[in-house]
């Protein structure tokens, strides 16, 4: 080795073992001996995140202006120019997008400066699709510790890298520089300890980098830490010298290319904390589905954009991804705040929303007595005939349930459309609340208009415990009564099913929410599976109904519901079989009560090539039990189509013998860090576990080409925004702004009003 960076830096976790307050006291000290320590010592100072810059200058100002000073002196340096130091697996592309440009416009704002050098050292992995994201955010390289642990060999745990520096490559051909670094903490007054084990590990390296400091609960640089560095640098003859990520990537010029993503780490945190991730995505989706009607709605000249109210539900989204937040490895009061912020951003989200649709609906023509008006809002960018949902008021006609009526729809042309009236969420013996599903064409991200009739409706009686089979010639679907499960599913003559599809198994599993043993990252998250059964005298919350029923079949789909149990532990699935297309959904409602178990669904299909969406991409997943990563579906290949199952509801999945496996939940206990040669928990005292009481899933099955996969993802997922509304008198004020693209495979994520210029 010829030269090393040393990076003095403090990794602070806002929100871990402690909540967000703590965290930010633990920032505010940091900073202060930080800057008190370069008015005595020679060192650069590095940290990142613009987040606990922001509440520095917040709750600290004249400690904050110190900053400032320093930082044009060239002694403390921005490194990473993030939000935050986020998950870097389970966010949508543009989530990413926003964790650079929010923490960027900041730095740039307040200091001047931003880093060429993306810093995510304690993230449990780092999707693939990442590069693009960095590489047209104007960044240039990839610092990060895991997935690989401290001075492993990397071999031992996933595609092998080919050099601690390498190239990364990115879906779509881009590059940056990456560099893995053997750790970012050291023990306060033991720096130099960790400095001298990391010369021996790169000795091979000309140039080298090492991350010193104390960090988790903050720290960073102490008094005999800088003097035993100093001391060491003057009798070294090694060049040593006071750096930052950006001055070490200049210098250094790597070769050889990787381009996977770089997991499996910690595979547990891509179930943990479901309920979580669950409402995580819930914002995310409503953040740019809100922003999209929003920006149309300024753009028509209908309403002005709320960009205050967005604002606060970015961060509040940021804030959420925190690598501790999201993956599940928090406190419970953690947690809990994680849903204060979803909660708040919902809200800011709903009312800016509701608004927008108002505006876009204005001027629309009174409607004529006796229908009810549906005015339906496509997120899509292109026109076509999607699946529609609404509930709606009706005047009711009698106060008992043997007068019945039902939903009939039509486009503004007049024709009858195919729709049914299925189970609203009401429960009261009135005809009054429907709810109807039904095919329509809308137009490419504005508003269209259908209307609804009603129309008399005998009451139905389903067959019980018999089988459900469907066949229209080109789709058969059966399930089986007695199992309660899909047995076939075949589409144009081929069987897709190779044995019991989403057949419910117990695993037992562990604490640790992380899963951070080794069996549980190279061999897969649980042991020894024992079937659900099927309960032929439903229990508990599913107490008085019928084991297996059909419970819904008109012009769009038939559904049916069966019950299970095992142990304490219950769970409902529920089917739709549409009656066009290949579509079969699976809705799940999970009651666990074991600890430290996992809850996975099994689906046992034909198929190669076991793949799954990642940020901004598609990537072959592990086929050998280990546990996966994905975003909004999985997919096999079979012959010249896939057959993809969407996942809104879940991250997590492995794939062994031909069979898929959905890991719904982990039992697990809050922050429980295995700690060697110790106890996991605390003995004889109850410690709260994660993801207790009811937990829903939902689940798509369907035949699609490549190009098809995301597109149909996003169908089930981007759902139309529709409301029965009835039009006043006010004129229209629309401008006859329009958007819109003929092709339907390109995914149209957000658009958004400019921060920086008008636009």
């Amino acid at each position: 080795m010829k030269k090393l960076h040393l990076i003095c830096n403090a990794h602070i976790d806002p929100i871990w073992q402690w909540e967000w307050t703590e965290g930010m006291s633990a920032a505010l000290s940091t900073f202060q001996s930080a800057a008190n320590l370069l008015d005595k010592f020679d060192y650069v100072f590095c940290h990142n995140e613009s987040s606990l810059y922001k509440y520095t200058e917040k709750y600290a100002p004249a400690l904050f202006e110190k900053m400032q000073t320093l930082v044009q002196e060239d002694k403390w340096r921005v490194m990473g120019s993030w939000y935050i130091q986020p998950d870097c697996l389970m966010a949508n592309g543009e989530t990413f997008v926003r964790q650079i440009r929010e923490g960027e416009l900041f730095f740039q704002e307040k200091f001047g400066k931003s880093s060429k050098t993306a810093v995510n050292l304690d993230a449990f992995g780092h999707s693939r699709g990442l590069v693009q994201v960095v590489k047209k955010c104007g960044q240039e390289n990839y610092l990060f510790v895991r997935p690989y642990s401290s001075y492993h060999v990397v071999e031992q745990l996933s595609n092998p890298l080919p050099d601690s520096t390498f190239i990364w490559e990115g879906y779509d051909g881009s590059q940056v520089k990456a560099h893995r670094v053997t750790a970012y903490n050291t023990g306060l007054g033991r720096a130099l300890e960790k400095i001298e084990r990391d010369i021996d590990f790169y000795q091979d390296q000309e140039i080298a980098a090492s991350l010193w400091g104390v960090g988790n609960h903050g720290g960073g640089p102490s008094a005999k830490d800088l003097g035993d560095i100093q001391e060491f640098i003057e009798k070294s003859d090694i060049e040593i010298v006071h750096s930052d990520p950006d001055t070490f990537f200049a210098e250094v010029e790597p070769t050889q290319v990787y381009a996977h993503s770089l997991i499996p780490c910690m595979p547990g945190c891509y179930t943990s904390m479901i309920g979580l991730k669950q409402k995580f995505r819930e914002l995310e989706r409503d953040l740019y589905f809100t922003e999209k009607m929003l920006s149309i709605a300024e753009l028509k000249g209908v309403y002005e954009y709320p960009q205050a109210k967005i604002a606060d539900a970015v961060e509040d989204l940021l804030n959420v991804q925190f690598h501790d937040v999201l993956p599940g490895s928090c406190i419970k009061s953690g947690e809990e705040n994680g849903f204060r912020f979803i909660y708040h951003g919902l809200r800011e989200l709903e009312q800016a929303k509701i608004n927008a649709f108002f505006a876009l609906c204005k001027g629309q023509k009174v409607a004529a007595e006796n229908t009810y008006p549906i005015l339906v809002f496509n997120p899509k960018a292109y026109e076509a005939e999607q699946l529609i949902e609404c509930e709606l008021s009706i005047i009711p006609t009698e106060l008992f349930e043997d007068s019945l009526s039902q939903i009939e729809i039509y486009d503004e042309q007049g024709n009858k459309l195919c729709a049914q009236t299925v189970k609203e969420g009401s429960n009261q013996s009135i005809d009054w609340r429907k709810k109807v599903v039904f095919y329509g064409k809308l137009n490419p991200l504005g508003i269209t208009r259908f209307t609804a009739k009603t129309v008399e409706k005998s009451k139905a009686k389903y067959p019980i415990n018999q089988d459900v089979v469907f066949d229209n010639g080109q789709k058969r679907v059966v399930i089986n009564a007695k199992s309660g499960l899909i047995q076939s599913y075949v589409i144009d003559g081929v069987e897709y099913a190779k044995g019991a599809l989403f057949q419910p198994y117990m695993w037992e599993d562990n604490a640790d929410p992380w899963g951070m043993s080794m069996e549980q990252r190279t061999i897969g998250i649980g042991d020894n599976p024992i079937p659900f059964e099927k309960l032929e005298k439903p229990d508990g919350v599913f107490e008085g109904l019928q084991s297996f029923e059909m419970i819904e079949d008109g012009d769009v789909y038939i559904g049916a519901e069966a019950f299970f149990g095992l142990g304490n532990t219950r769970l409902r699935i529920g089917y739709k079989i549409y009656k066009q297309g290949t579509l079969v959904d699976v809705d799940v409602n999970l009651f666990p009560s074991e600890p430290n178990r996992a809850i996975k669904l099994h689906v046992p299909i034909i198929g190669e090539e076991y793949c799954g969406e990642q940020v901004f991409g598609r990537e072959s997943l592990y086929a050998d039990g280990r546990e996966c990563v994905s975003q909004n579906f999985v997919a096999k290949k079979c012959g010249d189509k896939y057959l993809e199952i969407v996942t809104p509801s879940t991250f997590a999945s492995s794939c062994k013998d031909g069979e898929i496996r959905f890991t719904l939940l982990r039992s697990a206990t809050y922050c429980a860090h295995p700690v060697p040669d110790r106890p996991l928990l605390r003995e004889n005292i109850f410690t709260p576990k994660i993801d207790q009481g009811q937990r829903d899933y939902l689940f798509r099955l369907q035949i699609a080409n490549e190009q098809e996969l995301s597109k149909n993802a996003l169908e089930f997922i981007e759902k139309p925004f529709a409301q029965n509304i009835f039009p006043t008198v006010d004129e229209r004020v629309d401008n006859g702004f329009e958007v819109s693209t003929d092709n339907g495979e390109i995914n149209v994520v957000t658009i958004k009003k400019a921060v920086q210029k008008k636009g």
